[in-house]
Parts: C-alpha cells; sequence; structure tokens
C-alpha cells in the first residue's frame, strides 16, 4: 500500500514534468489555447491519481470502487454545475472595478467565503448527504472523509477544465498543469474536512441537535478554507507573482498541503477507532 502511494505522488510528479518537457519540445514560450480534449485531459488525470490515492487511505474496510467512482462523477456532472448556478443567482458576475483591485477587500473575501465556499461546500455535502450517505455501505466514520473527497476530486474537474477553457490564449501548459494538480488536492481536502465532520456525526450517540450543530461547523469551516484559498489565488494572480507563476502555484500548493496533512492526522485516529481494524490476536 505504501508503494502504492509513493507511485501515485511520482505519477503526479511526473503529470507536471511531462507537461513541462513537452512546453519545452514545442517552443511554447508564450501562452496558448487549449483544445477542449487537452483541457480535460489535463482536468482529468490528476483527479484520477488522487483519487486512486485517496482511496488508499481507507485500508481497513475500503469501499466499493463502484461506489466511489460514482459519487466521483456525481461530483463532477451535478455538485459543480449547481455550485456554479446558485453561485451566479446570488452574485452575478461583475467587472473587475466594480469589485475594486484588493483582493482583501471586505466585499471580497465576504463573496468568497459566504457565496462561493459556502456554495460549492455545500453542494458537495448535498451529493454525498442524499445518496451514499443513506447507504449501509457506509459504516464507519471514515467513510464520509472517502466519499466527500471522492466528490471533491469530480468537483476539481468541472471546475479546472472550465477555469482552463474560459482563460483563452492565456495558458502556460507547465503552469496549468501544476495548477491543476493543486486544485484538485484543494477542492478534496476543503471536502473531506467536511466529510470527518460528516462521520462523526453519523456515528456519535449525541442528540440530533448536536449533530445538526456538528454538520454546521463543518459547513462553516470548509467554506472558509474554500474562500481563503480563492482570496490566496485572487491575491497571487493580481500581484507582482503573475509575472512568475510557479511563485503562485507554490503559495497556493503550501495551502492546499497543510489543509491536507491536518485532514491525514486527523483521520489516522477515525482508523485507530475503525470497527473494521485487526485487533491484536485475530
Amino acid at each position: 500500500m505504501v508503494g502504492g502511494k509513493l507511485l501515485l505522488v511520482l505519477g503526479l510528479w511526473a503529470f507536471v514534468a511531462l507537461a513541462w518537457v513537452v512546453e519545452r519540445g514545442l517552443g511554447l514560450e508564450d501562452a496558448v489555447a487549449l483544445p477542449p480534449a487537452v483541457a480535460l485531459l489535463i482536468a482529468v488525470v490528476p483527479a484520477a491519481l488522487w483519487l486512486a490515492l485517496f482511496y488508499l487511505q481507507d485500508r481497513h474496510e475500503p469501499e466499493p470502487k463502484a461506489f466511489v467512482a460514482g459519487v466521483f462523477i456525481l461530483g463532477a456532472a451535478i455538485a459543480a454545475p449547481l455550485a456554479d448556478f446558485l453561485v451566479y443567482q446570488v452574485s452575478p458576475p461583475m467587472p473587475l472595478a466594480a469589485y475594486g483591485l484588493s483582493p482583501f477587500q471586505t466585499d471580497r473575501v465576504v463573496h468568497a467565503i459566504l457565496v462561493v465556499g459556502l456554495a460549492q461546500e455545500l453542494c458537495k455535502y448535498v451529493v454525498v448527504r442524499y445518496t451514499i450517505y443513506q447507504s449501509a455501505e457506509f459504516d464507519e466514520p471514515m467513510d464520509g472523509v472517502v466519499y466527500m473527497m471522492a466528490v471533491g476530486t469530480g468537483f476539481a474537474v468541472w471546475l479546472n477544465y472550465h477555469r482552463l477553457q474560459h482563460l483563452g490564449h492565456s495558458v502556460f501548459l507547465s503552469t496549468a498543469a501544476a495548477m491543476t494538480v493543486v486544485t484538485t488536492l484543494a477542492h478534496a481536502s476543503f471536502a473531506g474536512a467536511l466529510g470527518y465532520v460528516m462521520g462523526r456525526a453519523k456515528f456519535t450517540r449525541r442528540s440530533p441537535m448536536v449533530r445538526t450543530v456538528l454538520l454546521f461547523f463543518g459547513l462553516a469551516g470548509a467554506a472558509a478554507l474554500n474562500g481563503s484559498f480563492s482570496v490566496v489565488e485572487l491575491y497571487v494572480s493580481s500581484s507582482g507573482l503573475a509575472q512568475q507563476p510557479w511563485k503562485g502555484v507554490g503559495w497556493a500548493g503550501g495551502f492546499a498541503v497543510l489543509v491536507f496533512g491536518v485532514l491525514m492526522l486527523a483521520s489516522r485516529r477515525l482508523l485507530a477507532d475503525s470497527p473494521f481494524r485487526p485487533r491484536e490476536g485475530t
């Protein structure tokens, strides 16, 4: 299992390295426009590798691959389009000048967390809550992390594909590949943090009111992480770092890796408490 995880991580590095080699080999010194098929490939490959890595985390009683794949597809086909629709209904796109230039303006931060972040994490939650959450396969707290990370990974496919297409002729291939890897990890981790709370809430012996409060704070926390990541991305793209895109990838990647690391540490407790964990002498 450890060897499999290492290969998947190396695969993610190789994906970015391959994009850089292609970029240099074809002499793509300037930004380009990506054909839809290439944009889709760049969005799907890191998502598939991350999904496989997340799946290996649930080592005591792995979930059916078909269920995990199904939730992944729902993330891309339902959660992401629905979140876009909700965000547009609440706050239609406005010219940059209408928002002001600073990414840390109060209205931008509030919009990133309470509109975009909340809509995106709520839609991820709804997909899992009203599908697999009701199933007998959701039989331990760790399943919340696994399925929410799966829906977050699918969500990122939609997001990354449409972002690459929206950029038009301003895509640097290697930077786009790296940012896609980072964005996929980020959205999966935000969803996984909410999934941790969902798993705890479902199997707690406390009252329904306590469960509701736990889920509320879990959703609010995921939205805050999501919105903060968006603000960091916006700061990177609107500052001098835009001329040094790899620094921007580094900032965003550091944020995503930090959230993922904390989530994995918390998940170790869920694995230790799993009813399917082999006991000594068995």
